[in-house]
């Protein structure tokens, strides 16, 4: 079993060590909020991680781009971003794992510190990387791993606790910059949303937007979040 004061000494030792990747060119990152009902509230996401994935495969830390689309933006923020970033953390990792099946070497945003916090493991660590993610997607924080480990929690007695509440704090910051994305409205996506015949208010919507992509259309009834790749 290992001891919480051996993690956080491993890590204490390993984060000198530990350089900031060079943040690569800009790359889409779409995200569709696609409703289930009538409901503002009862909403999934639908991520293209296409051109992320294929960067990131090559060994690029790109900055993602995000541009969220949705049929209606009346919903509450708070909860939005807190379940865009469980939702991301999660199509993240099932992207992560996959890829690692395939590669030899995961590179990138997808094999960064997996060495160094090989205590970390699992939803933990794939949580921690999407946070990181979502960092630099949103323009958070520039001295990223700093923002997740900073330099007060090696002030004193370091343990396990601490090195949680900074991933703690990390989302917490995430969280606030999700809540004021801008959120872009798509016709195809009100007519979704609206399905039931009530109407919302047409004033804002894109109708000069691209037309939705064939697999979010395809995954419009779903029900839960998803992406592809």
């Amino acid at each position: 079993m290992i001891n919480p004061k051996d993690i956080a000494n491993r890590v204490k030792r390993a984060i000198p060590k530990v350089e900031l990747p060079s943040i690569g060119r800009e790359v889409k990152l779409p995200v569709y909020v696609v409703h289930n009902s009538s409901d503002p509230e009862d909403y999934f996401f639908i991520f293209d991680f296409e051109q992320f994935v294929e960067q990131t495969r090559n060994g690029v830390f790109v900055r993602p781009a995000l541009t969220v689309w949705a049929g209606r933006s009346d919903f509450g923020r708070s909860a939005f971003a807190t379940q865009f970033r469980e939702s991301f953390a999660r199509e993240f990792d099932i992207a992560r794992a996959q890829l690692a099946a395939r590669d030899a070497k995961p590179r990138g945003w997808f094999g960064f510190l997996t060495g160094t916090f090989s205590e970390l493991r699992g939803a933990s660590l794939s949580a921690f990387l999407a946070n990181l993610v979502l960092l630099v997607a949103t323009s958070a924080g520039t001295k990223i791993l700093t923002q997740v480990l900073p330099a007060r929690w090696f002030a004193g007695k370091s343990d396990a606790s601490k090195l949680e509440d900074s991933i703690e704090d990390t989302q917490t910051k995430v969280d606030t910059a999700l809540a004021h994305l801008e959120i872009r409205l798509h016709s195809e996506l009100y007519d979704h949303a609206f399905r039931d015949g009530t109407r919302g208010k047409r004033a804002d919507l894109e109708f000069d937007a691209w037309p939705l992509p064939a697999y979010v259309r395809q995954h419009l009834n779903d029900g839960k979040s998803g992406a592809w790749w």
